[in-house]
């Protein structure tokens, strides 16, 4: 019986041997310098892992592990791609601030179903410069006019009003409400109370629910409706811009918000304009409500702060007549405000990291980041790095006093993709918490 065992024995013994040689002979040598790590399973690597949930104000079992293992830069299997993992800040910020030098912009081909082929999140070079400066150029504009100041504030006011007869309200579904709300009167002057205000709010949360799917497309699939619902609101977007240059024909652009803005430049294909509209509606819809949410989750467990909070706002408004709406100069003057959302956005980590891939030989601090790698800049592990910050996990709005704080943490990113919206967006949440404290415990 062992005899006839000794032939199978043999012949697996021998194929092992082979195989190890052949692996040895086509496996590519790796640099010396190249960041330690593990690239993990055959095909998937370590995507599942780095994707496991985990709650927003923690790095995650994944990160911590690896950095512990292997330190704050390693490599790793990712999205299909050899990539490097960085949770170190200072290669963070030389990624970003080498955007078309060294590195550029490479998100996985799934997100382009997504996002469509003109998403400022895409593109890049000439193409990126162009869409982004229109997009930056009308926010800068907006951000201090009263009319968009009045149009915040009453909006606030109107959905504070009607929580009045509710016993619990769901804040976040809610400020997901107000914030499409605000950016739609704002990009497309359409009203909250329209229909087609509700019809594109549903699309954006079929949309949203694509970002955090498994990207199959097969029918009822998250990914497959997100991609769908990405389609309604393009058409939706088209259908706008077609009747808005009927009515140019007839009587000129006359609403003046950003679409108007935007054709009478005349420099955008329609693809474009659809485009950058749904990006700004997308920024301006689900970041900023998700930082709305941070806010008031933080601060209830921060009772010295949002003591501090109430006595600047209260101060603002002791300042003003009954009924006297905010102005940008009121703005100004909600220093600790501003600390605030800065610190829900280094706690809460709303974008966690971004893609980038390396378009040439980058050597950093020892290491090598080969030329077609990927390289994901990780915000979430610089913002919690004891080396920086004192204390990184507790809620501290006062470390904002030291401006120092500002140039270790990238709440808005940075480089040449730095959010454009980021001062809109603040401007938005520090109003409506100015009323939110102020009426409500």
């Amino acid at each position: 019986m062992v005899l006839d065992l000794f032939p199978l024995v043999s012949s697996a013994f021998l194929l092992g041997v082979v195989l190890h040689l052949l692996v040895q002979v086509f496996a590519k040598k790796e640099p010396a310098n190249l960041p330690h790590g593990s690239m993990g399973w055959p095909l998937c690597g370590e995507t599942l892992g780095f994707l496991k949930p985990h709650r927003s104000n923690s790095m995650g079992n994944f990160l911590q592990e690896h950095c512990s293992r292997y330190g704050r830069v390693f490599k790793s299997h990712l999205f299909g791609s050899p990539t490097v993992v960085s949770c170190d800040h200072e290669l963070n910020l030389f990624v970003l601030q080498n955007e078309e030098k060294l590195f550029q912009v490479s998100y996985p081909k799934a997100m382009h179903g997504i996002l469509g082929n003109f998403s400022l999140l895409i593109v890049s070079g000439d193409v990126h410069k162009k869409l982004r400066n229109i997009g930056a150029s009308f926010i800068g504009a907006s951000k201090s006019k009263p009319e968009f100041l009045h149009c915040v504030e009453k909006m606030s006011i109107s959905m504070m009003n009607s929580w009045k007869s509710c016993k619990q309200v769901g804040f976040y579904k809610e400020v997901k409400k107000f914030t499409l709300n605000v950016m739609v009167k704002h990009l497309l002057s359409v009203e909250p109370e329209e229909p087609l205000a509700l019809k594109i709010l549903e699309d954006f949360l079929t949309y949203m629910k694509g970002f955090v799917s498994l990207p199959v497309y097969l029918p009822g699939t998250p990914y497959a409706s997100a991609v769908k619902a990405r389609a309604r609101l393009s058409a939706t977007v088209r259908e706008i811009i077609k009747e808005r240059k009927k009515l140019e024909g007839l009587m000129g652009l006359e609403k003046g918000d950003f679409l108007d803005v935007i054709l009478s430049k005349g420099c955008l294909s329609d693809e474009e304009t659809v485009s950058i509209v749904l990006d700004i509606l997308l920024g301006g819809y689900e970041t900023t409500a998700t930082l709305m949410a941070l806010v008031v989750y933080f601060l209830a467990l921060a009772p010295n702060a949002l003591e501090t909070l109430k006595q600047e706002h209260s101060a603002i408004r002791k300042s003003k007549e009954d009924g006297e709406p905010l102005s940008w100069e009121d703005y100004q003057k909600m220093e600790f405000t501003c600390n605030v959302i800065y610190e829900a956005m280094r706690c809460g980590n709303v974008v966690k990291f971004v893609h980038r891939v390396a378009l040439q030989d980058v050597q950093f601090k020892g290491y090598l980041i080969p030329s077609g790698w990927k390289i994901l800049p990780v915000f979430t592990a610089a913002h919690f790095d004891p080396s920086l910050h004192e204390n990184p996990m507790e809620f501290n709005p006062w470390r904002w006093t030291d401006k120092a704080t500002r140039k270790k943490v990238m709440p808005f990113g940075g480089g040449p993709r730095l959010c454009p919206g980021a001062e809109l967006a603040k401007v938005e949440i520090a109003f409506f918490l100015h009323h939110l404290v102020l009426n409500y415990r």
